[in-house]
C-alpha cells in the first residue's frame, strides 16, 4: 500500500528512481541521501537543488498521506554507465550543510541556547523547533557566545551537550532541539523482538574510538581530565573549545559525554520496512496518526527483547538507515543505552 515519492522541491517536479538510502543520526546533524535515478532523469535535478523524499501510505491521516521522510541539498551529481545501464548518483545533505561548511565571524549576547541557534539559521532560511513543541523554551542564556573566522556549529554543539540537549536536522530540512527520549513510545508500540520483526541483530564492541583519558581544554582555569578504566590503552584524546568564558563544569561535561559515547557497545538489527507495518498502523494507532511516529528515526527509546545477544530492556535509536529499491524496502537501526546521550 506504500510508495515513496521523491521530488525536486523547487521545480516540483517527481523523479523516477532506482534506489534510495537515507542515513540519520544522533552524532551526524545532517540527514544524508543517496540516490540512484535513471540516466533519463538526469535534467531534473541539478547541484543545490533541494531533494524530498516523502512515504506515501493511505493510512497516514495527515499530511495528504504523504508523511515527510527527508528534505537535503543535493552536494553531488555523478552519472555512469556499463555495459548494463546508465544510471545517475545524487548525493545530498540536509540545509544545516550550509551553517556546518560555512565560516565568519561573529557575536551574540546575552541569549538562549534556542534563540542562538534560530538567529544563526535564520541567516540561512533554517528553521529552529524544539521538541516537544508546546514547552516553550527550555534552553539555558548564554552570556556570550561569540565565534572567529570559524564555523559557529561546533560551540552550538558543545552548549547543547553542556545543557543536555541534542540536535539533530528534521525531515523538512530544519532542526530540532530536544532531550533524549525519557520513555518508551506507547501509541506507536514501537519494539525489536527476536523472531517477530527482526531480520538480523550484530552486536558490537568497537575499541577503535576509545580512549584511557579525555582532556578538554577551554576557558582560562584547569583542563578537565577524565580516565576511562575500562580502555586499558594509553591513548590520550585533548578537545579544545577554544572558548574563553566556558566554565569548567561544561569542561568535565564534556569530557564524560565524548568517553559514554565512544565505549558504549551497539547493537545494529535489520528489519523489513521502514517503519510500523499497515497492520500496525491500523491496529496501533487507526485514524490517529497526527504528530504520532510512523517511521523508524533517531531518539526513539524502544523496547527490544534479543535473547540471543543478552537484552531485553529499552533501548535508544541512535541512527537509522533506510533503504529501498523497486521491490524492497529495509532499515538498519543502530540501538544504545540512553545514558550514553544524556
Amino acid at each position: 500500500m506504500s510508495r515513496l515519492i521523491v521530488t525536486n522541491a523547487a521545480s516540483k517536479t517527481e523523479l523516477l528512481w532506482r534506489h534510495i538510502k537515507v542515513k540519520k543520526s544522533l552524532d551526524n546533524i545532517c540527514h544524508t541521501l543517496e540516490l540512484e535515478i535513471p540516466a533519463s532523469e538526469r535534467t531534473k535535478v541539478r547541484k543545490h537543488d533541494k531533494i524530498e523524499v516523502r512515504y506515501e501510505n493511505p493510512l497516514i491521516k495527515d499530511s495528504g498521506g504523504k508523511r515527510r521522510v527527508t528534505t537535503v541539498m543535493v552536494d553531488d551529481i555523478t552519472a555512469s554507465a556499463d555495459v548494463s545501464k546508465h544510471s545517475v548518483l545524487v548525493i545530498g545533505r540536509s540545509p544545516a550543510r550550509d551553517i556546518i561548511d560555512s565560516t565568519w565571524s561573529g557575536s551574540l549576547m546575552n541569549m538562549t541556547l534556542y534563540e542562538i541557534t534560530k538567529n544563526i539559521g535564520e541567516k540561512f532560511g533554517i528553521v529552529t523547533s524544539i521538541i516537544p513543541t508546546n514547552i516553550g523554551d527550555p534552553t539555558t542564556k548564554v552570556t556570550e557566545f561569540s565565534w572567529e573566522n570559524e564555523s559557529p556549529w561546533a560551540k552550538i554543539i558543545t552548549e547543547a551537550d553542556s545543557q543536555g540537549f541534542i540536535f539533530c536536522s528534521n525531515e523538512a530540512g530544519g532542526l530540532y532541539i530536544w532531550k533524549p527520549e525519557g520513555a518508551a513510545r506507547t501509541a506507536e508500540r514501537f519494539h525489536f523482538t527476536e523472531g517477530r520483526n527482526v531480520k538480523s541483530i550484530e552486536w558490537k564492541e568497537n575499541g577503535a574510538e576509545q580512549y584511557h583519558e579525555y582532556i578538554v581544554t577551554g576557558g582560562y582555569g584547569e583542563p578537565a581530565s577524565l580516565i576511562d578504566s575500562t580502555c586499558g590503552t594509553k591513548r590520550v584524546l585533548t578537545i579544545d573549545l577554544t572558548n574563553p568564558d566556558i566554565e569548567p563544569s561544561k569542561l568535565k561535561r564534556r569530557a564524560e559525554t565524548e568517553m559514554r559515547r565512544r565505549r558504549e557497545n551497539r547493537t545494529v538489527v535489520t528489519v523489513s520496512g521502514w517503519g510500523l507495518t499497515d497492520t500496525q498502523i491500523k491496529n496501533n494507532l487507526g485514524a490517529n496518526t497526527i504528530r504520532k511516529e510512523i517511521l523508524w528515526v533517531p531518539n526513539l527509546l524502544i523496547p527490544v527483547r534479543m535473547p540471543s545477544v543478552g537484552l531485553e530492556r529499552n533501548l535508544l535509536i541512535a541512527e537509522v538507515e533506510q533503504e529501498a529499491d523497486q521491490e524492497t524496502m529495509q532499515s538498519t537501526v543502530t540501538l544504545v543505552n540512553r545514558e550514553a546521550y544524556l
